[in-house]
């Protein structure tokens, strides 16, 4: 009976994350729907996403809502301004280059995370993320490498933006006591508000767009960290990380599907190199912990 519920258990995780990253790979796709400034979409995605989280918050934590958020602390607080970022910067990188490229820029994650680890809290990186990261950096110079016309505006905002998310993955280590559901409605508060005066079309949404920003917010914003939150805590950090990868190659056929937009073969080359090196790298690294196991029991 344990292993069925086990067996269950793994399945109902696997089945969540993978809802997270289908969900979160279709934020490019409503960028692309929203035909305004920056700061008008991040205002009106902010909204509907505070809304949204907040009251999935208010379910998941009830009256015990206002405290969570206090024991998040300074710590919390940072958290909160680079996740406010990394959602910000995420919209002017999918106005300004492709899709593919920017979920594939995306996948990179996992080394961004290691970079900063290694500078941040001195976590040396392992011989296997080094040379993984190395394929990474191979992949992404022929995604936007000189046959390509050089690097896009785009580009820099999604290399940014996973800049600032590898940042907060790594504050969050640093305080597991926080708790990302408040954070993240906090973040997209934070965000709406910063773009509340820099909106340069606030009221001119039409009734379409009104439901498609309401989309982005409960979609990529809510239901994606709703999934995710719930399913992570059912597998290993590791599977988690391996189905996230899903994200790059979804969000270039939501790009296809919805906008049109055929990657070239550079992109798809390049972000072949960049998939793989980020599975390899998760694949190996989960084997040599599986090996040190048995030896730590003993």
């Amino acid at each position: 009976m344990q292993d069925e519920a086990a067996a269950s258990q793994r399945l109902t995780g696997i089945a969540l994350v993978s809802l997270s990253a289908i969900a979160w790979s279709s934020g490019g796709l409503f960028v692309r729907l929203l035909p305004y400034d920056m700061w008008t979409i991040v205002f009106w995605r902010g909204v509907f996403g505070t809304l949204f989280i907040g009251l999935f918050v208010l379910w998941r934590f009830g009256n015990e809502t206002a405290a969570v958020i206090r024991r998040t602390g300074r710590m919390g607080v940072a958290i909160t301004l680079l996740c406010a970022a990394a959602i910000t910067l995420f919209i002017p990188a999918f106005q300004h280059t492709s899709i593919a490229n920017a979920m594939t820029i995306y996948a990179t994650l996992p080394f961004f995370t290691a970079a900063v680890a290694w500078l941040w809290v001195g976590e040396r990186p392992s011989a296997v993320t080094l040379l993984a990261s190395t394929f990474v950096l191979l992949g992404i110079w022929v995604m936007v490498g000189p046959s390509t016309g050089g690097p896009q505006p785009g580009d820099g905002f999604a290399a940014l933006a996973t800049l600032a998310m590898a940042a907060m993955t790594v504050a969050v280590r640093r305080s597991r006591d926080v708790e990302m559901l408040p954070v993240a409605g906090l973040a997209t508060a934070v965000s709406a508000l910063i773009a509340l005066p820099l909106a340069g079309d606030l009221l001119g949404l039409t009734g379409r767009d009104i439901a498609v920003a309401a989309g982005f917010g409960l979609g990529p914003m809510t239901l994606g960290l709703m999934f995710y939150v719930i399913g992570s805590a059912l597998i290993p950090s590791a599977l988690a990380a391996l189905i996230g990868t899903l994200e790059a190659p979804l969000g270039a056929f939501w790009g296809w599907l919805g906008a049109g937009e055929v990657p070239r073969f550079e992109t798809v080359l390049g972000g072949t190199i960049v998939v793989t090196a980020v599975v390899a790298r998760i694949l190996i690294e989960r084997r040599s912990e599986a090996r040190a196991a048995p030896r730590l029991q003993e």
